[in-house]
């Protein structure tokens, strides 16, 4: 394990996107004395500035007026002299508003800077080595609970995650395992969190998208929350059956998830916790989801090992529809012209 870093050897680290997950972020990191943390703030920007963070974390307590070392309103150049020795996505993967390699690529440095994916989805690394195919990419899967409102933070469920390399061909496998331990060591320096290193992190992946590839499209196309989608009929004609198949991908790409997963994952939480998933809060703000990295890379895989997932197949057509929605309401495609009701006659 790689020892305690002190003062000027602080790691400088890069967050891009400063919601809830990514201040929670830049506050473990901050708090371990072992990081200078940078963040990229947009609509919250001019707020933080002036007022910082207020964050209310049942991990770190009350923080009043908290700011990372600096605070930036978008992605900065790399600085030959000083490059970010880490560089922590956290914003949401949206292939259809944002193109992540493109926005990060002015902050990173080649041979140096390693990435580190806080998102949700299936196989989005792969992506990123494409870009940068010379710098090491971690892959972090997080459970933590948090939502940020123009500065207010409220973090309320334990910030824990498994981290491991997404492992590069054109790298040295113990290179990419030194960086793995560095920043697992800093980021648990807090002695609050838990940064949990593990050898195969797309096992982790498939397990947390077995609650997240079901129950957050389900729950953003009917518009019911977590528990009232099982209450009313949903848990055996929709989110059972739409587990069992996630199970079947998951068994081709060469991961068995265990023989009682799917109870244990719909149990969890139990059905008196009810609460919004993050893509039916998105489609209540009226904000795109994250269609392609959370259930159309899980259908490509099936694609492509012959998997038969019709329930799936549908569920992600209509999620499809919700998003063309969301991005006509933001201006972002053109809806098509409603035909007058004499036209369709």
């Amino acid at each position: 394990m790689s020892q305690e870093i002190t003062g000027a050897q602080k790691r400088r680290m890069l967050v891009v996107g400063s919601g809830g997950v990514g201040t929670m972020v830049s506050v473990a990191l901050e708090r371990s004395s072992m990081a200078s943390v940078t963040a990229v703030l947009r609509s919250n920007y001019q707020k933080v500035i002036q007022d910082g963070f207020d964050i209310q974390s049942i991990d770190h307590g009350k923080l009043t007026n908290w700011r990372p070392s600096a605070v930036v309103n978008s992605v900065p150049m790399a600085d030959p002299n000083k490059p970010f020795d880490y560089l922590i996505i956290t914003m949401k993967n949206i292939p259809e508003v944002n193109n992540i390699p493109k926005i990060i690529a002015p902050a990173v440095t080649p041979d140096h800077t390693t990435i580190v994916l806080f998102q949700n989805g299936m196989y989005i690394e792969p992506p990123i080595i494409e870009a940068f195919p010379s710098n090491v990419v971690l892959s972090a899967p997080s459970y933590i609970g948090a939502h940020e409102d123009n500065g207010h933070v409220i973090h309320d469920d334990h910030d824990t995650f498994h981290i491991g390399v997404f492992h590069n061909k054109s790298l040295d496998k113990t290179f990419e395992r030194a960086k793995l331990e560095e920043f697992a060591n800093i980021y648990n320096g807090s002695k609050v969190v838990d940064a949990n290193i593990v050898d195969d992190i797309v096992f982790y992946r498939w397990r947390k998208l077995l609650w997240n590839g079901i129950f957050n499209p389900m729950c953003a196309i009917t518009q019911l929350d977590s528990a009232a989608i099982r209450t009313f009929g949903g848990e055996h004609s929709l989110i059972r059956p739409g587990m069992a198949e996630m199970v079947s991908i998951a068994q081709a790409d060469g991961y068995d998830l265990g023989p009682n997963i799917v109870d244990e994952v719909i149990n969890n939480p139990p059905l008196e916790l009810s609460f919004r998933p993050s893509m039916l809060v998105d489609v209540d703000k009226g904000n795109p989801i994250e269609v392609e990295v959370i259930l159309g890379n899980a259908l490509r895989v099936a694609r492509e090992k012959s998997v038969q997932t019709p329930l799936l197949d549908t569920t992600y057509r209509f999620l499809k529809l919700t998003q063309a929605r969301l991005l006509a309401a933001r201006g972002l495609i053109v809806e098509p012209k409603e035909l007058p009701t004499a036209d369709l006659i």
